[in-house]
């Protein structure tokens, strides 16, 4: 008999304990949702210094993904040119056109030179 109470005791804790975690992941998410918003910008520039997809792209995608409020970041390489597209989604009242500029300008001990940047609403 005791050896039930003890099973029924662990079983019913476990359950409010997974139930609590359960609301608690809940109110964590509707809480990030709440705070997370939509990029309602886009962030177009000419990115020179580029010598490579693998290690160069990657770079900028990481340094640049880390930013507050920026949704995606789409690099158009092409091996050979000079100059490459970059372009970044964001949401303006977490991030601008010129901490996006220094970010990427200043990867790699400032390798890349941006320029002809253009914003636009999406």
């Amino acid at each position: 008999m005791r050896y039930i109470a003890i099973f029924a005791f662990l079983i019913f804790s476990c359950s409010n304990d997974a139930s609590n975690l359960a609301s608690s992941e809940s109110k964590t998410a509707k809480n990030s949702t709440v705070e997370s918003k939509e990029p309602d910008m886009k962030f177009s520039a000419n990115v020179e210094g580029m010598i490579c997809k693998m290690g160069c792209v990657a770079s900028i995608r990481k340094e640049l993904s880390a930013l507050n409020g920026v949704g995606s970041v789409k690099v158009d390489f092409i091996e050979d040119e000079p100059i490459q597209l970059v372009e970044v989604s964001y949401n303006k009242t977490q991030s601008n056109e010129t901490l996006i500029t220094k970010t990427i300008e200043s990867i790699n001990n400032k390798q890349f030179q941006v320029s002809a940047v253009q914003t636009e609403k999406l």
